[in-house]
This record gives C-alpha cells, structure tokens and sequence, in this order.
C-alpha cells in the first residue's frame, strides 16, 4: 500500500484532532478530580464554620433567655408567678429542656430542684459557689442519651439565696441548619464515643461523605455526616463536547485548506520536478498502466539524491567546494568573536592524469577514496576536508599552537605520500601542501583561499612540498620537518646514546650523581646539535617519546652496572612536567629494571616551573613521595618564585654556568653565586655549580661553602664503557691540593 502525500496529510490532521480530542478527555479527568478535591476542602470549611456559627448563636439565644427569666425571678411583685409563666414558655420554647430556680437552706444546699436532670445535679451545688460569679456559666453535658447546654447563675432576690438554671437541647442548632441549607438530618448514632447526624441518602460506603465536628470535643462529642454534590466526568463532557468537537472539525478543515494550497499543491509539483532533476523514471507499473503519485518515501530519496549532489563528492564522498566555503565562513566568523584561530590547507596531488592513462579510471577513483580516508583519519573532530576539483583536495583545521599545526600537517602528509596498495598494485603520489593562517595571514576568506594558493604555488617550485604563506621578505623554516623525521627514525631505531657527566661533593670527593646527557651515535651525520633537535620535539608533540626513551636508557644502565649506590640524574621537559602521567611512566620502567627511586635525579629548568607552577608542583610533589631526588637546574636564568621554590620538594640547587664560569674574574657574578648559595642553604638545599673549568673556580666555590660542583675541571661527559673507571678511582687528582 502506498501513501501519498494528500493521504498523508489527511491522516496527520484527522490524527492530530483525534489526538487534542483524546487530549481533552483526559484534561477533563485530571480537572473532575481537582475540582472535586477542591469542593470537598472549600465544603467542609463552610459548613464548618456554619456550624460553629450557629453553635454561638444557640449559646448567644441561651444567654437571653437567662436574663429574660432572671429579671422575673429578681421581682418581688412577679415571683408568685413565675411558675405559671414557666408554662407557658414551655409551649413558647420546645428547645428550653429545663427551667430551675433553686432555694437554699441555712446551710447552703439545694433545697428545691426541678424533677428533670440538668448538668448540674443537687450534689454539685453550694449556694457560696454562685456568689462571686460575675457572668452567668455555660456548661454542657450529656445525660444518657441526652445532650444538654445549660446556663447558671444566682438570683439577686430580696433575703433569699436563689439560683436560676436553664437548660436546653444541645443539638438545637441542627434545627436551623436545616432550614439554611434544607438538608434533611437522621440521628443514627448513640454511644459513649458521641452522636452521630446523617444527611438523609447518605450510604454506608458512600466516598462523597463529608465529615463535619459538632459538640465542645470535652463533655459532648459528635459528627456530622454530609453527601458532598461532586462533579462527573460525564457531566462535564456532556457540557462541553458539543462546542469542542464543533472547534475540532472547524480547525482540521481550515488546516487541510491552508495545507492543500499553501504546501500539499507547491509539493507535488516540486516533487515532479525533483523527480525529473534526479533523473529517476516514471513511477508505476507499466504493465498496468496505472500511474501513482510519488508518496513521501519516493519524496525522501529524490531529495536524499539531490542533497548528495549538491554537497558530496561523488567519489569520495567527502564535502564539496560549497559546504567547505560555507564552513570556511563560520569559522571565521566564530574566530572574530572568539579569537580562535584557523589554518586552511591546499592539497595538490600529481601523477593522477598518468595513472588514468597507465592504469584507468577505476584505479584513480580508488586512490582518490584511499586518500580521503586517511586524510579523514588524520584529522580532529573539529577539522573538515573537501575535494574541490579532481587533484586538488582542502583542509580546514583549528589552531591552537603553531608547533601544533606543523605536527598535525606533518601527519596529514605523511599519510597522503605513504605507498598506497590498490587490486594488488603498489602506487606513489606527490603531494604538495599550501597553508595560510587566520587572522595572521588573512582577515576573510577570499584573502585566505588566495595566500594557500600562493604558498601551494611556492611548494610546485620548491624542494620542499609543504610552504607557509609569507610576504616577500619572510624566511619560511621547513627544517624541522626533515629534523622531526630524522629523530622519529633515530628513536625507533636506537641511533641516540647517553653520556654521563660527574657531580662531585667539595667536602669528600665522592660523585654524587650522574647527569645524562643525550647525543647521536654518529655525530657525522647530523648538521644539527641535539639541543636544537630537543626544541624541535617539543614543539611538535615528539618529546615524550624522546622522555621514555632517555628514562628507560637511563634505568637500564644502572641496572646493568655492577657500582653500589649510583645515582643518574634526567633532565625533564616543560611538557613533561604537565603531564599528571609522568609518575606512572617513571615508575613503570623503575620497576622493569628494578631500580630505586633514589637513584634517579630529576632535573628541572627554573623557566619550566614558571609556565604552570600550580600544575608543575603536584607532579614534582608525586615524584618526591615516589622517592626521587629533585634539583632545580639552571637557577638564576629564570624568574622562579620563592613561594614555589619553599614549596616544592627540591633537594639540590644547581646555579647557572653562566654565572659559575667568569665568577673568578667578574665580581658581578661573584656576588651572585654567593648570594645564591646562601639563599639555598637557608631553604635547606644543597648547592651545585656547573661549568667548573678552572682550580680557582673550585677553591672560591669551597671558600663558599658550595656542595657540589660539576664542569670540565672535574671531568669531561663520560661514555657509558668509561663509567665504571670514574668510580674506581677513589680519589679525584685533579680536585686534591695543598691545605684542602
């Protein structure tokens, strides 16, 4: 069965109306409860305080009735008649239960007592309990099954002590309840726990009861129990459903013509047209002849289809020129209001056209698909790649670092240049790469697409295939590339070595550690000193990789030599040190080559703990719990605070060489040097000075108290084989003189 689209809207709009109708159902279910939950707690509040009215008002009419009937009983001329009025008032006031004028004797106890019970029995009362009554006492009792309200007070008579009770029916009220409210009450219970009044239909297991207090809760308790009138659901709906189908059907039809001649009639003649653009045939069974109209399935593809077209590559299925140029806007947009910065790279590869001549078509499509996908992988999630024509491909990465963006470029070339393995065939492809930067070598895109085209021009003509946009007067540095590349190969294929250079202690000549220093194996073959090497990597993320090699070297030879109590100090990189890992790596090739922690030194620039201090001191705080002795070197050269110099775990000291090596002759960097030393000795740090390459440097760093010295005069770096012979010489000649 196929739904086309008029189909498909008549069922979403006859849907969606059934919906709000099965909507509103249940909005009449959730407003039935509140409003019969609300009526219950606003119904029972009234009545409640109806009922408490009309109890005042009974205890108010009481009242009156007392002193109606004490100013005849105060009367001389009316007292003969009182009992005769009483008679009559009987008839008067059915509600009145009892009217008493109680007489005392000498002593003060009841002497008369009418023949009905009231709250007060003969028992309870003495004529001196009344005297000092102000205001006449309301009291309330229950006498079997009776529940009385009754007034008492004394009678001013002439010479007679007198009291006048008037009692009355305590659920009186009840009466004129029924007249305000024309409810019909049943008395149907009587017990010691209270009375009980029932509105007349009231069931047994009624849910709409409605419980209501009456009585003082002391003396005389009791309920009343209400049929509360609640709402229906029905009710309701009966009410309300006529004007809400009526609204219903109005909107779904008024929708269905706005939908018909302002979406339904405009879609099915784009969907044609989308049809015819896509290329697809005719809909329908030919050898029925029967046509059908394309349904939103058929809608979906076409669109699918046109949408593939407009923004992929057909090949590679990566992002055309326009959805690049798009992204190429936002990005610069987002980095005028963020300062991000962005580098877009041109990809030209060569020999395409040979390998389609040579080898096919199919063969260029597949390396252009085996290139796409390792340009995908090469790249960040936040990075896009597009192919604009048949060679030339586009990159647009976010820069955080430029030494960031040559590593990442590096990478991405890598894997384009790499030998390909197509139907069993191997094939190379030239690359060449222009980069320009936002905001430093473009402000807009145009400005940008025409300064990557430049530097891709450059890099055709160059012996180097990836060139940086620069102006005419700049030197664009592609060594470190192939000095990357160089030292990638000598880590993997063990082409470094490490010498060692002594400390020795000024007061016992003992060497307190080796420093390892790094170097090629074949110094010939490399133009470039290692030191520069060593920035070289640690701009371009390759200094870890250099780290593990130098510890796990460095591990490994004290565990091989047979020398009790060696020590090998490492110098460390900034991004070692704000790698929170750098302990666990440490400790992983201590414990390969059972090596303690005090044999190894970690030596640390001053500069470096500037960058992060915060950072730096955790790692460095870690180390030392580890067990590793810390040393601060090259002290003086940097702007290391004394805060962070307190805090962290440092044990040794080492002063700049710059200092240490004219100190001899330039009182400037004398004064330095002693300033330092004392300085360190009173953080409670020992103090090394490297660059000693003369006697009377070493004798004036004894006269100040230095530690440790390190430099020429004591010994050249040693290789590894010479190692074992430092050691065995117990004493240093060159360190032993006269009056020392």
């Amino acid at each position: 069965m196929r739904l086309n689209i008029s189909t498909f809207s008549i069922a979403l709009v006859g849907g969606f109306a059934l919906f709000m109708f099965v909507l509103w159902c249940l909005s009449l279910l959730v407003l039935v409860d509140r409003q019969n939950q609300q009526h219950a707690v606003t119904f029972r509040q009234n009545l409640h305080g109806q009922v408490l009215q009309l109890q005042q008002k009974q205890r108010l009419w009481l009242q009156s009735q007392y002193y109606l009937l004490n100013t005849l009983a105060e009367s001389p001329s009316e007292r003969h008649k009182f009992q005769t009025f009483l008679w009559d008032y009987y008839q008067r006031n059915p509600s009145i239960w009892a009217v008493n004028l109680v007489e005392f004797d000498e002593r003060g106890n009841p002497v008369s007592r009418s023949s009905k019970p009231g709250c007060l029995q003969p028992g309870q009362m003495h004529r001196d309990d009344f005297d000092d009554y102000l205001v006449p006492q309301i009291s309330s009792c229950r006498i079997d099954d009776k529940a009385l309200l009754e007034i008492a007070g004394p009678v001013a008579a002439d010479g007679d002590a007198l009291v006048l009770l008037v009692s009355m029916d305590y659920f009186d009220f009840l009466n004129e309840f029924y007249s305000l409210s024309g409810r019909r009450l049943e008395r149907v219970a009587d017990n010691e726990g209270g009375f009980q009044f029932h509105e007349f239909g009231l069931t047994a297991n009624a849910t709409n009861r409605v419980v209501i207090p009456i009585g003082d809760t002391v003396t005389v308790a009791g309920e009343l129990h209400l049929v509360l009138q609640s709402v229906t659901f029905w009710g309701l709906f009966e009410r309300q459903a006529g004007i809400v189908i009526t609204v219903l059907v109005a909107a779904s039809s008024l929708v269905l013509l706005l939908l018909y001649f302002s979406l339904l009639r405009p879609l099915q003649e784009l969907t044609e047209k989308m049809r015819l653009a896509a290329g697809k045939p005719q809909q329908g069974d030919s050898s029925r002849g029967v046509e059908v109209m394309p349904g939103l399935r058929h809608l979906h593809d076409d669109f699918n289809a046109l949408q593939q077209s407009a923004k992929r590559d057909p090949v590679t299925g990566l992002n055309n020129r326009v959805i690049f140029e798009d992204r190429l806007a936002q990005a610069i947009r987002e980095g005028k209001r963020s300062g991000r910065r962005y580098a877009l790279v041109l990809i030209d590869l060569r020999g395409l056209t040979d390998f389609a001549h040579q080898h096919g078509q199919y063969i260029v499509d597949a390396l252009l698909r085996q290139v796409a996908d390792g340009l995908q992988k090469s790249l960040r999630e936040s990075d896009h790649v597009a192919r604009f024509e048949r060679n030339l491909f586009a990159l647009l990465l976010e820069v955080q670092r430029r030494d960031q963006l040559n590593t990442l470029v590096e990478k991405i070339y890598l894997s384009v240049v790499r030998r390909h393995q197509l139907y069993g065939r191997e094939f190379d492809l030239n690359a060449y790469f222009g980069v320009a930067i936002y905001p430093e070598h473009a402000a807009d895109a145009g400005d940008l697409y025409q300064h990557a085209s430049d530097a891709l021009v450059r890099a055709e003509h160059s012996d180097w295939p990836i060139q940086y946009f620069r102006d005419a007067d700049a030197v664009t540095d592609t060594s470190g590339f192939t000095l990357i590349q160089s030292l990638r190969r000598a880590i993997e294929h063990d082409e470094l070595k490490l010498v060692f250079q002594p400390v020795v202690d000024l007061a016992s000549y003992d060497t307190v550690y080796l420093e390892a220093l790094l170097r090629w194996k074949d110094e010939d073959k490399h133009d470039v000193s290692i030191d520069h090497t060593i920035r070289l990597a640690e701009q371009n993320q390759l200094i870890k990789p250099l780290t593990n090699w130098i510890i796990e070297a460095a591990c490994r030879f004290v565990s091989e030599c047979d020398i009790e109590g060696i020590a090998i100090g490492i110098n460390l990189s900034m991004i070692d040190l704000h790698d929170r890992r750098l302990p666990e790596r440490i400790d992983t090739y201590l414990r390969r080559y059972q090596v303690r922690p005090g044999q190894i030194v970690i030596e640390i620039t001053e500069g470096q703990i500037m960058q992060d201090p915060d950072e730096v001191v955790d790692v460095l705080a870690h180390l030392g719990v580890m067990g590793l002795s810390l040393s601060i070197d090259d002290f003086g050269t940097g702007q290391a605070s004394l805060t962070y110099l307190k805090e962290l775990p440092v044990e040794k000291l080492k002063i700049d060489q710059s200092f240490v090596r004219d100190m001899t002759t330039n009182p400037d960097d004398q004064l330095i040097v002693r300033a330092t030393i004392e300085l360190a000795h009173t953080l409670d740090l020992k103090v090394v000075a490297e660059g000693v390459e003369s006697l009377s440097t070493c004798d004036l760093l004894a006269e100040m108290k230095c530690d440790y010295v390190q430099g020429y005069y004591v010994s050249r770096p040693l290789e590894a084989e010479q190692v074992a012979t430092w050691f065995e010489t117990s004493v240093k000649p060159d360190l032993v003189r006269k009056g020392r």
